[in-house]
């Protein structure tokens, strides 16, 4: 069935509604849209939050990410890539294979050769720029490459071959680019995209629990059990970091005490001493989980444990409660199990909560910080360790007076989220 469409003679006949949603849609710009074109705009300058700014351009953005000039290259080199695999002809690609191979097997062998030996890319920005532009190129090559042989897992392991070749130039002058940007900021990116792997996994265990409570026979304990997932919502989050800041305690902490009374710690201590070589367990067993750089991350990491999100588990569930009697039924009768139950039936149909996590999960992770600021300080704890995006913008604009520069990190925040959701939605398919 096909969305019904509106014009302006249906707006004209439903001008009530549309009056009374007015107020409304004036207090989401007033408070949501105009401060965000004003950071904008203000990003541009050099403001100390008050009344005295200056326009400076794109120096804010210089500071940032270095000379400008050398990302206009990679992002070249990422469009040639997208119109490159999406437009081009088999014949094309046929002609192309002959000529790109060796080109961008060569150039990707010079690439990384120059950041073994530590050149510095960024002084060649056209020379490279070329090469990542050929690269692109090459796509559409390793789409007819073997074109003589009806083998689609040959066709596509050689898309992804020479897609990884032009993602592996592309790191390698990324590499090199970032080097005249802000050290901090990208400390705090790297940061970003090792919670963002370990949220990834941190996932599992709230899927898991729903499946659990959906498949509880008594509608009571289900109803008993979804009550038990919302009384922590009503908890302020800032008492549930002051706890967790309280439980890494070095001193009077309850995670080396269990540690200690598992003997966890003799483990620890031997694989420090032969393995990682760190000095960060010792014996007496007492290590200062947020006052080690070396422990800053796996502290972060372990946040939150046993990761069973209040929020995610309901989401799960409003997607399980969807699931027809019927559809358990026939997986019974064709003898599928617990674990096929869960990927061949839950786990498909609940894609689109799924989806809606990951996106939530991605946008609260760039934007964190107040967890950071709690547990570590302003500045992210020693060597800025635990520094984020987020709580980076916070210290350049409440520690440092730089509005101007942190509203050009909000912006950069901005764009990154924009195209990951993007991404998301355009790659992570579900089932309909």
């Amino acid at each position: 069935m096909k969305p019904a469409k509106i014009n302006i003679f249906d707006l004209r006949k439903n001008w009530v509604l549309l009056a009374l949603l007015l107020p409304s849609l004036g207090l989401i710009a007033l408070f949501s849209y105009l401060p965000a074109i004003d950071a904008i705009k203000h990003s541009f300058y050099k403001w100390d939050g008050a009344f005295i700014k200056q326009f400076i351009g794109m120096d804010n953005f210089r500071s940032l990410l270095g000379d400008l000039t050398l990302w206009t290259p990679l992002l070249l080199s990422c469009l040639a890539l997208g119109i490159s695999g999406l437009s081009a002809s088999a014949a094309t690609r046929r002609r192309l294979q002959w000529i790109i191979y060796p080109l961008a097997a060569w150039t990707v062998t010079v690439l990384v050769r120059d950041a073994i030996a530590g050149g510095a890319l960024q002084h060649t920005p056209q020379a490279v720029g070329a090469i990542q532009i050929l690269l692109g190129l090459s796509l559409p090559a390793a789409a007819g490459m073997l074109w003589l042989k009806p083998k689609p897992r040959l066709r596509t392991a050689c898309r992804v071959f020479f897609w990884l070749l032009a993602v592996a130039a592309g790191m390698t002058y990324l590499i090199g680019v970032k080097q005249s940007g802000d050290q901090l900021l990208w400390m705090s990116f790297r940061l970003i995209f090792i919670m963002i792997a370990a949220n990834l996994l941190k996932m599992w265990p709230s899927i898991f629990t729903a499946v659990c409570i959906h498949r509880l026979k008594s509608d009571r304990a289900q109803y008993i059990y979804r009550v038990l997932f919302v009384i922590p919502m009503i908890i302020p989050q800032i008492v549930m970091l002051l706890v967790w800041k309280f439980f890494y305690d070095p001193n009077i902490g309850i995670l080396n005490r269990v540690i200690t009374g598992l003997h966890i710690d003799r483990i620890l201590i031997w694989l420090d001493t032969w393995v990682f070589h760190l000095g960060v367990f010792t014996d007496p067993f007492n290590p200062a989980w947020l006052g080690n750089p070396h422990l800053i991350i796996p502290a972060l990491v372990f946040w939150g444990f046993p990761w069973v999100g209040v929020v995610g588990v309901l989401i799960y569930l409003s997607g399980l409660q969807n699931i027809g009697n019927d559809v358990y039924e026939a997986a019974q009768i064709d003898g599928i199990g617990w674990w096929g139950k869960f990927w061949r039936i839950e786990l498909p149909l609940i894609m689109t909560q799924v989806r809606l996590n990951l996106i939530l999960m991605i946008v609260a992770t760039f934007q964190a910080y107040s967890f950071q600021y709690i547990l570590l300080g302003a500045e992210g704890g020693p060597q800025n360790r635990g520094l984020t995006p987020g709580l980076y913008m916070f210290y350049r604009a409440f520690m440092e007076q730089d509005y101007g520069y942190a509203c050009a990190i909000g912006l950069i925040l901005f764009i990154i989220i924009l195209t990951l959701t993007a991404i998301n939605q355009r790659f992570v398919k579900v089932d309909k």
